[in-house]
């Protein structure tokens, strides 16, 4: 027992793994492109921090040389203090470049730039005294040396531009092949990630839904009366090992109830022979009651199991699998009880809410269904399980096998002493032969097979039809259901049902 509880998984710790698979994947590709973004960054920010650092060298000995001439021109205060600003800020600048010793050809150009820089303003610095000492000769001799110092800085500047944009070409050829390598492998962790998580998904809501499918099938063979399925146990390490084992001990108490049964009944047969007519009819009394009590034993055990599973769901917080085992198990309470009976329609609506929830848990967004209820037409009795086959039937004729998502609306009224049902779906819709098909009562064996294997309740339309006319005595059915459909359109099936025919 301790190993048991050991390997057991409850269903919300299977879903927790189940989300964080796709989690972890999706932060690692991310991850991966953030180390290269970086990466990228920085392979090229210092060439284009080295060449906007030369332009802006460039454009500063050129605007020093502009307002120096503009000077020397207008002898103006206020030019002098613009060639100052710019004298300053060149200062400050050449004062940064290194001077050490080095045999790197960049690092050469731009240690000879410094010291071009530092000849640079001593000339221009020498033709605004010669100005202001009004010798023309001198300031002219400077201001030529300044202009020549400053082409050999130019040229300079360009070759060492030149020199970036060479690596930065290089580099560019490199980072090519690397972002071409890193798009490849981005896309591959990506079309990785979408395989797992498909497959995850596809595994996990396999994992989890099969086993329930298999007990609700199972649940319906043993609401026909077929005790004698095979039944496999599950071993998925979670709540549903438990309802599982208590469905397999479930059918094995009622086969041995069964097997009783039948040895009884057979002595009694025997006994009948031998007894007289009163001992016969007491014979065939308890044969009833036996076959009664056949037919308690499983409805009474497979609602206790049920339940008990919700419950255990409910325990674990696995609230989705508490109300899917919880409308299985109304439905099946539901669809055991005799069909003669007479139910107020507010309970064929919630019949057939249940119906619909376990549909939108198995195939979620693709269906939907909308209401709505007159609530004077809530408290009319119809017989039982008239709305669920029709509901069935536009899923499976409508929207089973759409490729979209599909809606199915269902409206009450009352009008004129005449409740009106409508169903209606969006899904293929049917051709007129196969409307005929459905309602036409000639075929009614064809039909039973069918639902057999189909339907929920064994139940199919032509059925609902023959009740119908026998509840609200009506002899032509085209008094009792319209049904207009348009292929690729969807089917609408309006119910008319007189209130003041019913038996």
């Amino acid at each position: 027992m301790k190993n048991y509880f050991a390997k057991f998984i409850g269903i919300r710790k299977k879903l927790i793994i189940y989300f964080l698979v796709p989690i972890f994947l999706l932060g690692s590709v991310s991850m991966i492109s953030y180390f290269t973004a970086v990466f990228l960054k920085s392979n090229t920010q210092d060439i284009i921090v080295d060449y906007v650092y030369l332009n802006n060298l460039k454009n500063d000995v050129t605007e020093l040389n502009m307002e120096l001439e503009k000077y020397l021109i207008s002898a103006s205060s206020e030019d002098l203090l613009d060639y100052y600003s710019h004298y300053n800020s060149l200062n400050n600048l050449a004062a940064k470049i290194p001077r050490k010793l080095s045999y790197n050809r960049d690092e050469m150009l731009l240690k000879d730039i410094g010291f071009m820089l530092e000849d640079l303003l001593a000339e221009t610095d020498k033709a605004v005294i010669s100005k202001r000492g009004r010798v023309s000769s001198q300031y002219t001799e400077h201001f030529a040396r300044s202009n020549e110092i400053r082409a050999y800085i130019d040229s300079y500047i360009v070759e060492m531009l030149n020199n970036r944009l060479e690596e930065g070409s290089k580099r560019y050829d490199v980072l090519n092949q690397t972002m071409r390598f890193l798009f490849i492998l981005n896309l591959g962790l990506i079309i990785s990630m979408i395989v797992v998580t498909l497959i995850v998904a596809i595994r996990s809501s396999y994992k989890l839904t099969q086993p329930l499918t298999d007990l609700s099938h199972n649940a319906e063979e043993i609401a026909k009366g077929n005790f004698y399925i095979e039944m496999k146990k599950t071993h998925t390490g979670d709540e549903i090992d438990i309802l599982s084992e208590a469905f397999i001990k479930m059918m094995d108490s009622v086969k041995g109830h069964i097997v009783d049964i039948k040895n009884q009944a057979e002595v009694e047969n025997r006994l009948r022979d031998q007894e007289v007519q009163n001992f016969k009819m007491k014979a065939l009394l308890k044969e009833s009651e036996l076959k009664f009590l056949q037919s308690q034993i499983n409805p009474h055990f497979l609602f206790n199991t049920l339940n008990a599973a919700s419950q255990l769901a409910v325990i674990e917080d696995a609230e989705t699998t508490s109300l899917f085992i919880q409308n299985i198990a109304d439905i099946f309470r539901y669809n055991l009880k005799s069909l003669d009976e007479l139910v107020p329609l507010s309970d064929e609506l919630e019949f057939v809410s249940n119906y619909m929830s376990i549909l939108k848990m198995r195939f979620g967004e693709r269906i939907a269904y909308e209401y709505n209820i007159d609530k004077k037409s809530l408290g009319i009795k119809i017989p039982r399980i008239t709305l669920q086959p029709i509901i069935e039937n536009a899923y499976i004729h409508g929207l089973q096998n759409l490729e979209r998502n599909g809606t199915i609306r269902l409206e009450t009224k009352v009008e004129n002493e005449v409740l009106l049902i409508s169903i209606e779906d969006d899904g293929m819709g049917m051709t007129k032969e196969q409307v005929d098909n459905l309602i036409n009562e000639d075929n009614a064996g064809e039909t039973a097979a069918e639902n057999s294997n189909k339907h929920l309740s064994g139940i199919g339309v032509s059925n609902v039809i023959k009740r119908l006319k026998l509840s609200f005595q009506v002899e032509e059915k085209q008094k009792i259901i319209d049904i207009v459909s348009t292929p690729d359109k969807g089917t609408k099936v309006i119910l008319s049902l007189p209130l003041n025919n019913r038996l």
